[in-house]
């Protein structure tokens, strides 16, 4: 096969808050052997992405795989790829941190290894078309897209590069070939010829870039790749059928594009699909199975900023992050709290499918650190302020104190969207929802064969403990959500969300007002007892003070009639079960925190955990604790209760 061209791209990430024993792995069982082999066929040219996490750990506890790297780049067998330093998903954050993220990993790259990038890596593939303009315009010439991208676009050649543009700045783009990714490296050779010289007949160029995990990081594959020897046969095999290989800055000087294209916003397949609602998902699976196949092209799945939709937690921690940007561009001399903006970017988070991190709240938690670091790095005024943080067209109340910061939706049930306890820089109530996804409703076929498999492939079957799991939240697991339960509600049907919800508070709007150091939330509304709607009265006023937030609640019955109601605010906080210690009324987070209600008839709590999907099969994930003081309130005609809850720093009890 010397009349074929192969480009090859590796790209290695692990995210931002990822365990040290992951990184560890990581590197002994997929980075530092992939490279050592490759360093010993230097024939074998090939583009290399590692994100900033693993440059940063390399740089310090990894130099094996440092000086494998220098070495490659100097004699030329590799060309390394740029990106954002922190794994961001580029096209939704704000451009200026675009171009801050892509000047980092450029000069890094230069002052190391002495080559400026002209490639990049685009993190998850996700693409929009304003985006040639950032790139192009920070002297990125070209970028590896997935096959799907330009199928939909009615490319039917994906074995050549191709050019595109925005406001006049240009970008070459290069296919990958889905076949191919799903061959290497978990099929025969046997297989990966035949694909080879079917591109070799066709006169193109095989394109290949993916996750470099799949080179023994992923299940099964560490076995296959290296103890096996696939990855060596692979190389030999390459040097033995005298394949070409180039850097894509080689082939593009030597080759022209084959034409000019327009790409609609996409990521790969998968992506695109993972996006997608249960229901949506299996009606688009019924489409494309009954579509011909010239009608391909128009079904395209969903959209990556729909997980802002998808994700109410993926929303807030989105938003969260462009409002601490938008801080940060007010101070251009704030480079430390730049660099921890930048961390908080890291893409894992935002998103959930078989690999994303949404779900995993070490990655969440590491995101919300590194944008509360940022802003404890800015000189923020102190006291309330009024925005429309998340742009859903309702302001919001957010308190920035010493010791806690806050975030107050009026409009949604009045509840407490964040609370921060600065300190720790931790988002204390970041808790994800259980939530119904596609992978919960059926159960992959098995892969066969000895060999790897890809991990979009591997066979997943839902654990028999976890039948319990699969009860699905009606709402967001934020805090103080004002419940009215029926009178037989008990912990259990609470929990397991079978009880019957009295009033109509928990996820309506609040009028609001503050007064001085208060915020005092109110809602007119109505609650059922027995047969009867009745008209009740909730307010409830949040005074933060030094280390302390005070949160008084006001019920008032409106009615002509004495009324007997079941009163259970519901607050959710993002604490492992070792952190949680309830006694009585009260509760200690952490140690250190003492969270008490003022003489509740009873204190519920239990741990919210979920199922979901990962590269290993399924994960049952603790990720809070539920907390619901519940008080019985006998309220005469026109008379009211008023009750307390209190959150404050003990440092130490």
């Amino acid at each position: 096969m010397k009349n074929l061209s192969f480009l090859f791209a590796v790209h290695n990430h692990q995210p931002v808050g990822n365990f040290d024993d992951v990184f560890d792995r990581a590197f002994e069982d997929c980075y530092r052997p992939f490279l050592k082999i490759v360093a010993d066929y230097p024939f074998f040219k090939f583009a290399l992405h590692f994100s900033g996490p693993l440059w940063d750990r390399m740089r310090i506890k990894e130099k094996e795989c440092w000086a494998l790297i220098e070495r490659m780049a100097e004699r030329g067998q590799v060309e390394l790829l740029s990106g954002g330093y922190y794994e961001p998903i580029l096209a939704v954050i704000p451009e200026r941190d675009r171009i801050g993220q892509l000047r980092l990993m450029n000069d890094f790259l230069e002052q190391n290894f002495k080559r400026k990038p002209r490639g990049l890596w685009l993190t998850e593939r996700v693409w929009e078309p304003h985006l040639p303009r950032t790139l192009a315009g920070q002297g990125i010439a070209y970028t590896l897209l997935d096959e799907e991208h330009f199928r939909m676009a009615g490319v039917e050649n994906i074995h050549a590069h191709y050019i595109t543009e925005d406001e006049g700045w240009p970008l070459h783009l290069f296919p990958i070939d889905k076949k191919l990714r799903y061959l290497i490296p978990f099929r025969p050779l046997e297989e990966v010829k035949a694909a080879l010289e079917e591109i070799e007949a066709g006169g193109g160029a095989a394109i290949l870039g993916d996750d470099g995990e799949k080179f023994g990081l992923w299940p099964g594959t560490k076995q296959w790749v290296y103890k096996e020897g696939w990855l060596r046969r692979f190389l030999e095999f390459v040097e033995r059928e005298g394949i070409r290989t180039r850097t894509f800055s080689e082939y593009l000087d030597a080759t022209p594009p084959a034409g000019r294209v327009y790409l609609p916003p996409a990521s790969y397949e998968e992506m695109m699909e993972w996006v997608l609602e249960p229901r949506e998902f299996e009606a688009f699976k019924a489409l494309k199975s009954a579509a011909p196949a010239e009608a391909r092209r128009f079904l395209r799945g969903g959209f990556f900023r729909e997980f802002f939709i998808k994700y109410p937690e993926a929303n807030h921690l989105h938003k969260r992050m462009l409002l601490v940007s938008s801080e940060v561009e007010k101070h251009p001399g704030a480079e430390e709290a730049r660099r921890e903006l930048f961390k908080g970017q890291c893409n894992d988070p935002y998103w959930h499918g078989v690999f994303g991190g949404l779900y995993l709240p070490h990655l969440r938690g590491a995101a919300y650190r590194h944008l509360i670091e940022a802003e404890k790095r800015l000189p923020l005024t102190r006291g309330w302020d009024q925005i429309d943080f998340d742009l859903d067209g309702r302001i919001d109340l957010i308190w920035r104190g010493a010791a806690f910061q806050l975030i107050v939706k009026p409009g949604w049930g009045g509840s407490l969207a964040e609370c921060d306890f600065l300190p720790e820089s931790r988002n204390l109530t970041d808790v994800l929802a259980r939530r119904k996804e596609s992978y919960h409703a059926f159960e992959q076929p098995a892969s066969s064969g000895e060999e790897g498999a890809s991990i979009h492939k591997l066979s997943r079957r839902i654990p028999p403990e976890a039948a319990d799991l699969l009860r699905y939240d009606w709402h967001p697991r934020l805090s103080l959500l004002d419940h009215f339960l029926h009178p037989d509600t008990t912990l259990e049907s609470f929990q397991r969300i079978d009880y019957g919800e009295q009033g109509n508070f928990v996820n309506q709007p609040y009028a609001w007002a503050i007064e001085g150091p208060a915020a005092v939330l109110s809602r007119r509304g109505s609650v059922w007892v027995g047969e009867d709607r009745v008209p009740v009265s909730v307010t409830k006023t949040i005074t933060p003070g030094e280390g302390i937030i005070r949160i008084v609640y006001r019920v008032e019955n409106l009615s002509g009639r004495t009324i007997s109601v079941l009163f259970a605010p519901e607050s959710n906080f993002a604490l492992f079960p070792f952190e949680f210690e309830p006694a009585g009324g009260r509760a200690v987070f952490m140690n250190r925190l003492v969270w008490e209600a003022s003489a509740p008839d009873a204190l519920w709590h239990f741990p919210l955990r979920t199922l979901s999907q990962s590269e290993s099969g399924y994960d049952i994930i603790h990720q809070g604790i539920c907390l619901v003081p519940l008080w019985r309130l006998n309220l005469n005609a026109g008379d009211g209760a008023t009750r307390e809850i209190t959150l404050k720093d003990g440092h130490g009890r």
